[in-house]
């Protein structure tokens, strides 16, 4: 049992390692880049944007190759109240395809359809000696229930850059989450858009990325 769990975790590794892909900002004109992250901070008279893909947001949820988180950092630095919504965030690929923001609940819906965590015990695959252990424990057999594990996303929601309201001097960091696989993209462009912006002009905050795989 203990050789399956391994060789299944290698191979799964090895999977993820060829696929890996690293994205990388692009300069823009009021942009500045820290090499450090891979981020890119766009400050203008009101507001102050970074924003940088965030690989490890999603690894844990085996979301890798289906979603694309970007952690983002917004500053008000004007005297007034500035505000954003849902709508706010929009991602476009090299084809000018749109993306629009995916919400922790559809995130949860996504997980609950596809996740492993789904199949009734026991014809489910076990990934981990604890789900193992706990199977065991629950002792299904005693029981006319179907035995199902337990899936808690908390990081999807508690990280999640939510609509909000900033007041002057203050900022708020969170995740956004766009449904698309990088590796099978050359560019990717973040739009942020302040509540009350028209989309028919040109963004100013507009952060391009290039993949380099």
């Amino acid at each position: 049992m203990k050789f399956s769990i391994i060789s299944m975790l290698l191979i799964t590794s090895l999977l993820l390692g060829c696929s890996s892909v690293t994205i990388v900002p692009e300069q823009v004109q009021k942009g500045s880049i820290n090499s450090t992250d891979n981020s890119q901070t766009i400050r203008s008279s009101d507001i102050e944007i970074t924003a940088r893909v965030d690989e490890s947001a999603i690894n844990s949820y085996n979301l890798d190759s289906t979603v694309t988180a970007f952690q983002i950092v917004i500053k008000n630095i004007s005297d007034n109240e500035i505000s954003f919504n849902d709508d706010s965030y929009l991602l476009v690929d090299e084809t000018g395809l749109q993306y629009s923001l995916l919400t922790p609940e559809k995130i949860r819906d996504m997980l609950k359809k596809d996740s492993y965590y789904l199949v009734p015990y026991p014809y489910v695959g076990f990934y981990y000696l604890e789900d193992y252990e706990k199977t065991t424990a629950y002792n299904s057999f005693t029981s006319s229930l179907p035995y199902y594990y337990d899936l808690y996303p908390q990081d999807i929601f508690t990280k999640f850059l939510s609509a909000t309201t900033i007041i002057p001097g203050m900022k708020v960091e969170g995740l956004s989450y766009f449904k698309i696989d990088p590796a099978e993209h050359q560019k990717l462009k973040l739009l942020i858009y302040p509540k009350g912006t028209s989309k028919a002009s040109p963004p100013e905050f507009s952060f391009p990325f290039k993949i380099v795989k």
